[in-house]
């Protein structure tokens, strides 16, 4: 059995920076991910917001409170926004070629929701460079990292952590790990709604006790390529790019629309195509995504335009965080001790009902430094428990495993289908209104769907490299944590930010706390958290 200090899930911004950060500290740190090494994700895909042309953070702090329609906690949006220029400041020095201005100061370009400028990237080489410069600090820190670890169970006595059970599918083997703590950083729900795909380390805490917070918001990309996987960053509309319809007619809006309006105004024009053809000096900031477009599709954006619709891209509910990054649980003054979430995976209280532009980057940053920060130094006077617990967990989970390929009673479930089915019904709730009959319809398919995904057929046998079995994992967790999100929907009976309700058409001042779904069946709220100082910044009286 390995024992290391903290164990960090994932391999995107807020993994890497968490893992970093805890070893900075003094932690012995053990990074795993369960694709291979590298694959950030589309986290950084807009950039990252920060007042950088402003004397302070106060239109940044409100415009975030504010486009959340009020259910950020406040504290967090005001640490958050604050620290802003710090995590520039550091992804610049160590590496990040943002793009600048005349003066050769980092540039801030308009984004959806924000007043003013404050969008930082380097176009298309966002993902590329901010994943280089964390993994750096990664290696400079003396941080492990393990790609093709898939996590099993959390394993834990009375809610405080002995460590997890993983699959590991390079050597084929089950392996327990004794940890003092644990980073859940590996992603959100969003592929739930596409590829079946979702984040293995929420659903394992989930299953272990932990809530599940304000999981009824999903935001969407405008800019999906219609027939592809690939979504072009909205980032490039900053840069003079357009939507129009087939005719030509111009969608309305600005770079500084926002996502969720520009998502409805694509919905009720059709078919909607973007045209890039006029970026000038800004195109060579896309060249990788001409590139890509030109040889998947035989389409060249310098000369044509090419068709977008939305997507569900960004998940906003996750495991209830506060501002260190620990998982809580019925209420703020509960933790789940040694446990920790971050980035995507955690719903830390910083988007509320709805994102800006460039927040999620920002959030994956701050939340992963809040984690890694207070992980390291907690750790230093907790002891390694539960040997004999995670014993009893291999053995389980080495008897399941065991089992693949086994004939069952009944015909045959493959994994196609069910994901197909989980899509669809996913699908059907992202209209732009639903009503209660909508959501119990959804959830009965799901309940449904859950039976068929426990029974998914493995035609691979082997641990090693079984991509077969990691989907199929993938499937499972997607459909609970997709039935978490329409009973975290059911509860919402108002019509805030991402969510709409045709029958709950307004805003409900005694709907102003988040939402609580929990494994069992069981569901809770936990109250706002106001600014620094114990009062409101914006007070919520003014959302009604």
């Amino acid at each position: 059995m390995e024992a290391w200090d903290i164990v960090v899930l994932g391999d995107g911004p807020a993994a890497l920076t968490a893992a970093a950060e805890a070893a900075k500290g003094g932690a012995n740190v053990l990074m795993m991910s369960s694709t291979g090494l590298g694959d950030g994700g589309n986290v950084a895909m807009n950039g990252i917001s920060c007042h950088i042309q402003e004397e302070s953070n106060r239109g940044h702090r409100e415009d975030t409170i504010r486009a959340g329609n009020f259910l950020s906690d406040q504290d967090i949006a005001a640490q958050y926004t604050t620290d802003a220029l710090r995590a520039v400041d550091l992804l610049e020095r160590r590496g990040v070629n943002f793009r600048r201005d005349a003066k050769g100061i980092v540039k801030g370009h308009s984004g959806a929701g924000h007043s003013k400028p404050r969008l930082c990237n380097a176009g298309d080489a966002t993902i590329r460079e901010c994943q280089q410069v964390l993994e750096e600090q990664c290696m400079k820190h003396g941080v492990t990292r393990r790609g093709d670890q898939v996590p099993l169970k959390l394993v834990h006595t009375n809610y405080s952590i002995n460590g997890i059970t993983t699959l590991d599918m390079i050597n084929g083997r089950v392996l327990t790990v004794q940890c003092k703590a644990l980073i859940i950083a590996d992603g959100g729900f969003e592929g739930a709604f596409t590829t079946g795909s979702t984040s293995l380390g929420m659903d394992m805490a989930y299953r272990a006790g932990a809530p599940l917070r304000n999981m009824e918001f999903v935001a969407h990309a405008p800019l999906g390529v219609v027939g592809t996987n690939m979504v072009i960053p909205q980032s490039i509309l900053s840069d003079g790019a357009t939507l129009h319809t087939p005719s030509g007619t111009a969608i309305d809006i600005t770079a500084s629309t926002m996502t969720s309006e520009i998502c409805s105004k694509m919905n009720e024009a059709g078919m909607t195509v973007l045209d890039a053809r006029e970026l000038g000096e800004n195109s060579g900031w896309w060249t990788m995504t001409f590139d890509q477009i030109k040889q998947r599709l035989g389409v060249d954006m310098h000369r044509q335009t090419i068709e977008v619709a939305p997507r569900p891209n960004h998940t906003l509910g996750g495991l209830s965080t506060d501002e260190n990054g620990r998982v809580v649980l019925q209420s703020w003054a509960r933790w789940f001790t040694g446990v920790y979430a971050a980035g995507d995976a955690c719903s830390s209280g910083l988007h509320g009902a709805n994102v800006l532009a460039g927040n999620r980057l920002l959030e994956a940053i701050c939340t992963g430094e809040s984690a890694g920060l207070h992980a390291s130094e907690w750790i230093k006077k907790r002891k390694f428990t539960g040997a004999s617990t995670l014993e009893d967990s291999l053995h389980i989970a080495e008897a399941e495993l065991s089992m693949l390929g086994a004939e069952s009673e009944g015909p045959v479930q493959r994994l196609k289908p069910v994901v197909q089915r989980l899509c669809e019904i996913l699908t059907s709730i992202q209209t732009p209104a639903v009503e209660a009959t909508d959501l119990a319809t959804a959830a009965e398919s799901l309940n449904q769907l859950s039976i068929r995904g426990e029974q998914l057929h493995c035609d691979e046998t082997s641990l090693v490299a079984n991509q077969n079995l990691l989907e199929t994992l993938r499937a499972q967790a997607a459909i609970r944590l997709g039935l978490a999100s329409v009973r975290s929907s059911e509860l919402r009976t108002e019509s805030r930010g991402l969510h709409q309700r045709s029958d709950y058409p307004e805003e409900d001042s005694e709907q102003l706390h988040h939402n609580l779904v929990y494994n069992d069946g069981s569901t809770g709220t936990l109250a706002l958290r106001k600014g620094p100082s114990g009062n409101w910044i914006l007070n919520p009286a003014s959302a009604v």
